[in-house]
């Protein structure tokens, strides 16, 4: 490969702030397979937000400028790659970490993890980017997560919103709240260890309302359960090495 292809670590603002687990996981979980990012440091926030509510935004343009010298970008979460190819920005660059991993051939990463998981799909990464068939096409079912982990996964029996939707949680709290506790129910009802999800917004939303309600279980981003497992078929096999940069 070319030495000057350059590939960079797209960190949505909300993931940065509140999850620095999440950052660290996938930072050490790229690392583990040999796969080099750059991080640039004058990224904020793509503008989601700002558009979402009808406000005009210069972001999704200084991120177009900020991430346009870079051959390929891999993001922590599907929401903000679906909107910045919505605005035409980064398109054929930009992608989702799981949506990456299984596009460049990874497969079965997670093959031994020994909780059991359920995975929530989150609309914009089963709907505009397509990591998994929808309900709602008539198409032969296909799954890139199933793929990509390679565990036993179970689902909820319904693949709709968990109801988050970044401002409209804040606009219509007790219908985000409804969806949520629904979609939680769903997810509940195949007894998970771990809900597992690509994006931190609805596992966010998801474990607000399971800490409020007292329900019993673990959330973790894909990362974290690829990266787990990485670690152990590692420390089982003496000829990887290991990647992390102390």
């Amino acid at each position: 490969m070319n030495e000057n292809y350059k590939k960079a670590l797209f960190i949505p603002c909300y993931v940065r702030e509140l999850y620095p687990n999440v950052v660290k996981a996938t930072i050490l979980l790229l690392n583990r397979l040999d796969i080099k990012v750059e991080i640039p440091s004058s990224f904020t926030c793509c503008g989601q937000p700002f558009v979402n509510s009808g406000e005009e935004t210069k972001l999704p343009k200084r991120t177009q400028k900020i991430f346009e010298k870079y051959d390929e970008i891999i993001a922590i979460g599907s929401s903000c790659v679906s909107f910045l190819k919505s605005q035409n920005v980064l398109k054929d660059k930009l992608f989702e970490l799981s949506e990456y991993l299984h596009y460049k051939g990874y497969r079965n990463l997670a093959k031994n993890y020994p909780q059991k998981i359920t995975f929530h799909h989150s609309c914009h990464s089963i709907r505009h980017l397509h990591n998994a068939s929808t309900s709602e096409l008539n198409i032969k079912p296909f799954d890139k997560i199933q793929e990509l982990l390679g565990c036993e996964l179970s689902f909820a029996t319904k693949d709709e919103c968990c109801g988050f939707g970044g401002v409209f949680s804040i606009k219509e709290g007790f219908i985000s709240y409804a969806m949520g506790r629904e979609k939680l129910d769903d997810l509940l009802q195949t007894n998970p260890d771990v809900i597992c999800g690509v994006d931190m917004s609805c596992l966010m939303h998801l474990k607000g309302i399971a800490d409020k309600d007292g329900d019993k279980v673990e959330f973790k981003h894909i990362s974290e359960v690829i990266l787990e497992s990485v670690e152990v078929e590692m420390g089982k096999n003496k000829k990887l090495k290991n990647l992390d940069k102390k």
